[in-house]
């Protein structure tokens, strides 16, 4: 059960790292494009959404829309995975609401730069108490 909130973790802060641009005093409008995970078997389109930002699948694998569909999310593609992203910009900080599709679950987590066109995001479960963090790059 706890590699299951592991991976679950992982997976919010994948999709959760699409929702930042890697400058060292980000904006609003530097998290908005396309992003690839790590593995690129997903990527999420930021766009403005009322005074926040969201993320929408646009591409997924095979294999990543299989998993998908057996947990209950029948159409990932058009699916919003990331909901009301706010920029904390004195820290440079992107927190919100990440929906991971593989357990139909929403998770908190944040995002921030580690260098150009790439972040680092971090989603935890249990109170904080298990995160993972990955590094997404933005589709050119």
């Amino acid at each position: 059960m706890h590699r299951r909130l592991v991976t679950a973790a992982a997976v919010a802060a994948a999709s959760l790292m699409s929702a930042l641009s890697a400058q060292a005093q980000p904006s609003s409008a530097d998290a908005y494009g396309v992003w690839r995970n790590p593995k690129d078997n997903v990527r999420v389109e930021i766009r403005p959404c009322g005074t926040a930002a969201c993320g929408t699948v646009i591409w997924a694998a095979p294999k990543t829309l299989a998993k998908a569909r057996q947990a209950g999310t029948e159409n990932l593609i058009g699916t919003q995975v990331l909901k009301n992203l706010q920029l904390d910009p004195q820290r440079g900080v992107w927190r919100g609401k990440v929906f991971v599709p593989e357990l139909n679950r929403n998770f908190s987590g944040t995002a921030e730069p580690v260098e150009a066109g790439k972040l680092r995001a971090k989603g935890c479960v249990i109170g904080g108490m298990l995160c993972k963090s990955q590094v997404w790059t933005k589709v050119a």
